[in-house]
């Protein structure tokens, strides 16, 4: 029906991990005595596919399992299968126990292999058939067998529900409820990689997700063969449908949401009393959802009612379309309502119906933007670039494909539109204009709009408007996207006719902008009463004018990273990804995601650093190579002092990103100073620090890092200095740029930082006890903004230097501090650092007791991989690509994929993140392991 058989086990792939492990225990157990195991979902949620596993499992093990599916059409001769299985099963049960011994009949109970029946869509069961389902959870007879049934709860019937829910509650009964999947796991259902938007509009549920990219491969290709297996699905849970049902099914498909019994009865062309009975039908079979608001009603879901409209004959669809407009308008329903109706319903189209199909478009683009699209796309047919209505259109399109991420459409609209000499407002023009400009720097794109913006700018008729400001601000946004500064001679004027306007948004945007320009000119006390009036005044402006300009939550968390403020960088970004999430603006996540990474980094937190950057790695990974190179930088940076010593995945991380960043032929936002800087501290922990100088003076052209970032040049002076320390090179020429820069910019990370450049160059000229104390004046500085893995490193190198004087019992006091600091961000090779290089004892992130048992139990699970399994687990944890693994090893990615599956399978886990943990568990186990 709506999802997949259980014979269909060949794409079967386990995400729900914890359901099936819990399934796997319960149907295992040992005992005679079965049980009744309720698996409830919403339709599409993956009952089939977690019970597919299940099954696939025991014929794997020669384990006996049966499976039945119900359907409304046959299910009488299911269900009586079903019960002469579990007849016979308890004749053989009573036949055993009469004939055996005793002590046979309790080796019997403890044998594992009962059997295993499975009800499909119990809930379409016969009533006789539900009574012994009933008896069957109140354990009137007890089972010899377990019977796993699945639901769905709206359609259970309520003496089915009601046995399941008291005998669950007493134990007799187990109950999985299914919710919702998360991205991840969808991610992993889905045979293509599905962008945000389409993961969004699922709901969780992988059939939706499958669905939805079916329906836009057939919108691009023009051929319906791709969506051919879901309208299938819909057709075989309708077929059974009488005539007034399907028309009244057809009818709310039309209406969609939100319409009452007498709406429906009108546009289906019904009898009043004959619809109120469809109704109630398509209720009972879940076809039709009741809304909160008791007299309203929704079709099931909206990829359910998009299928279903692709199977309506198109012209009882049109005149449905048009009875619904006439209803809705004759009601004074609002523009949003009847805006599907006017665009679904075009034949003779009038200059009054485009008009309000642009309305209605701009109204609900804050709440669907895909849905904008589709009933923006026919305007553009029916209007010339060259009409007042066209122009409007194509502008208001332009803005929907900017949200999605389209540019290259977005920008063709603007272009068409300012060329087409359109009577169009010219403050409308300027507003799109500056949008997409914004739009364009979020995804580090071309530049194709700031000729035309800088064109805008120079309009004395725009000086005076309300969007100046927006202007300035756009073009400010693009030239600190691209690693310079706005001037204040154009953002000073602008930030006052905003606060004028009362527009907050834009007003925080240019504070941004300025303390940014404050922190190059080294005014730090500036910069941040610019950055903290930035923050407050986005404090205050609610999440929907949020949405429009979430580039000003992107300066301010930029501006206060650069002050060393993480924890405020990271509630500003962390706000902005929660409303890009939620209004549908997945092309900012990418960059709000790299920008969380960096910040959560900071602040030592370092694995939700890591998953940050994972999830900008997804989001970015088809339209935006830029930041995909970044966020895989970012991630090798969080894995330097995370990873298991020796495991050398930062260093694989940082190669690729590397790779891609030369692949792009552009410096990306400082991606390639963030992975040299990961490979050089790789070779310096791996005991090469004359390689680790090579490679940082090589990536800054020399000792002046001029073409570094200057937000990274700090941290690479400050390597330099302490590999060039180990290797007995020179430190003075890198200490002294080192305390210029930091004068030059005064924030406490750069001043922190700079001490420690002093502490290397001091112990170098034979002074430890003052390197000591610039050591720990770094890690104070350190620990007062927040930064916990560079205030232990510090207090590792204090700890050297306490050392080198004899100090003994200082040192192991100052390492026991750095360890306990470092043990809370789970840096598992600084703790191993502290260890080697300050003589204390070696350390590793000890699990909890309950943790204890979870790591050995991992071992037993990688000892059961082959030694290919291993190799090919460890590459993809290291984040390389199927493809990249196949060149390496010389396979096919067919054999790629085979591993992969078994290696899913024996761990577990059902992707590359589980399996990276899992694998990370393991190693920490084995050195927790060893010190016993």
């Amino acid at each position: 029906m709506y999802e997949d058989r259980l014979t269909d086990t060949a794409s079967t792939r386990v995400v729900r991990t914890a359901e099936f492990d819990l399934l796997r225990s319960l149907t295992q157990e040992p005992g005679s005595e079965g049980r009744l195991i309720a698996v409830l979902g919403e339709p599409g949620s993956g009952k089939t596919h977690l019970l597919s596993a299940l099954v696939r499992e025991r014929q794997w093990t020669a384990l006996p399992a049966t499976v039945y599916r119900c359907s409304s059409g046959d299910r009488e001769r299911a269900m009586n299968a079903v019960r002469k299985l579990l007849w016979r099963a308890r004749r053989a049960g009573e036949r055993e126990e009469g004939d055996r011994p005793v002590i046979g009949l309790a080796r019997r109970r403890h044998r594992p292999d009962r059997e295993l029946v499975v009800i499909e869509d119990a809930h379409l069961a016969d009533d006789q058939t539900i009574g012994e389902l009933v008896g069957i959870a109140g354990g009137d007879p007890a089972p010899l067998v377990d019977v796993i049934v699945s639901l769905r709860p709206r359609q259970t019937p309520d003496r089915l529900a009601e046995a399941v829910s008291v005998t669950a509650a007493f134990g007799r009964t187990v109950r999985i409820e299914l919710g919702p999947l998360d991205d991840e796991q969808m991610l992993a259902m889905s045979p293509v990689p599905a962008p945000y938007e389409l993961r969004h509009r699922s709901g969780g549920n992988p059939f939706n997700l499958r669905a939805l990219q079916a329906l836009e491969h057939s919108a691009r290709s023009g051929g319906d063969g791709a969506l051919a297996p879901y309208e299938f699905a819909v057709m075989s849970e309708v077929r059974d449908l009488a005539l007034a049902e399907r028309y009244a099914l057809h009818a709310a498909a039309i209406l969609r949401s939100r319409f009452d019994a007498d709406l429906l009865a009108e546009v289906a062309e019904l009898d009043p009393l004959v619809a109120s009975a469809a109704l109630r039908r398509l209720v009972r079979r879940d076809l039709v959802r009741v809304e909160p608001i008791g007299t309203l009603f929704s079709i099931r879901d909206e990829v359910f009612g998009t299928l279903l409209r692709q199977m309506i004959d198109p012209c009882w669809a049109a005149q449905a379309h048009q009875r619904a407009l006439h209803r809705l308008s004759a009601r004074g329903q609002a523009g949003t309502q009847i805006g599907f109706h006017l665009v679904s319903s075009l034949s003779r189209a009038r200059a009054s119906e485009l008009a309000q199909i642009v309305d209605a478009s701009q109204e609900i683009m804050e709440t669907d933007v895909s849905e904008c699209v589709s009933w923006l796309t026919p305007v553009l047919g029916e209007a010339p670039a060259s009409t007042e209505i066209g122009a409007r259109a194509r502008l208001a399109l332009s803005t929907a494909f900017g949200r999605l991420g389209r540019m290259a459409e977005s920008r063709d609209l603007l272009f068409v539109v300012h060329e087409s000499g359109a009577a169009v407002d010219p403050a409308a023009l300027a507003e799109q204009v500056a949008f997409v400009s914004v739009v364009e720097g979020v995804l580090s794109q071309d530049v194709q709009t700031l000729d035309l913006l800088g064109d805008l700018l120079r309009r004395p008729d725009l000086r005076d408007s309300p969007v100046w400001p927006r202007l300035v601000l756009a073009r400010g946004f693009r030239v600190s996207m691209l690693g310079r500064t706005a001037g204040r001679a154009e953002t000073e004027p602008a930030l006052r006719a905003a606060r004028a306007a009362g527009d907050d948004p834009v007003a925080a945007g240019l504070l941004g902008l300025g303390a940014l320009a404050s922190v190059a000119a080294g005014d730090v006390e500036r910069a941040l009463a610019e950055a903290d009036a930035a923050a407050e005044s986005l404090d205050r402006t609610p999440e929907h004018l949020m949405a429009r300009h979430i580039e000003c939550l992107l300066l301010a968390g930029l501006a206060y990273i650069y002050l060393g403020r993480n924890a405020d960088a990271q509630r500003q970004v962390g706000r902005g990804v929660e409303i890009a999430r939620r209004r549908q603006r997945p092309f900012l996540l990418p960059t709000l995601l790299v920008l969380l990474s960096e910040a959560e980094r900071h602040l030592g937190r370092l694995r939700q650093a890591r998953d940050a950057a994972d999830a900008a790695i997804v989001e970015s990974d088809a339209g935006n190579p830029l930041r995909h190179a970044q966020a895989v930088a970012l991630k090798s940076a969080a894995e330097v002092w995370m990873q298991p010593p020796g495991s050398g995945r930062a260093k694989s991380l940082a190669q690729q990103a590397l790779a891609q960043q030369a692949l792009t032929g552009a410096h990306v936002n400082g991606s390639a100073s963030i992975a040299a800087l990961t490979l050089a501290k790789c070779a310096w922990l791996d005991g090469d620090p004359a390689h680790c100088v090579t490679l940082l003076l090589n990536e800054g052209r020399g000792a002046d890092m001029r073409v570094i970032p200057s937000g990274s040049r700090l941290t690479i002076w400050e390597t330099l200095c302490a590999a060039g320390m180990d290797a007995g090179m020179p430190l003075d020429d890198w200490a002294r740029r080192a305390q210029e820069h930091a004068q030059a910019v005064p924030v406490p990370p750069n001043l922190a930082y700079a001490a420690m450049t002093r502490g290397h160059l001091l112990r170098v000229q034979g002074s430890p006890g003052e390197a000591v104390r610039c050591y720990r004046e770094a890690a104070d500085l350190f620990a007062s903004v927040g930064m916990p893995v560079e205030q232990s490193y510090a207090l590792g190198q204090a700890a050297r230097a306490l050392g080198e004087q004899g100090r003994a019992e200082q040192a192991a006091h100052t390492v026991r501090l750095a360890a306990e600091i470092a043990r809370r961000s789970e840096a598992v090779t600084l703790l191993d650092w502290l260890g080697r290089r300050t003589g204390g004892p070696p350390a590793a992130v000890a699990p909890h007791s309950g943790a204890r048992q979870e790591v050995f139990g991992r071992l037993e699970v990688f000892g059961r991989l082959t030694h290919r399994e291993r190799e090919i687990a460890l590459l993809i944890c290291s984040g390389m690509k199927r493809r990249d693994i196949a060149d390496r090893l010389t396979i096919s990615m067919r054999t790629v994929d085979v591993h992969l599956t078994r290696i899913y399978r024996k761990t577990g886990v059902s992707s590359r993140m589980e399996l990276a943990l899992a694998i990370q568990r393991k190693t920490a186990g084995q050195e927790y392991a060893a010190r016993f």
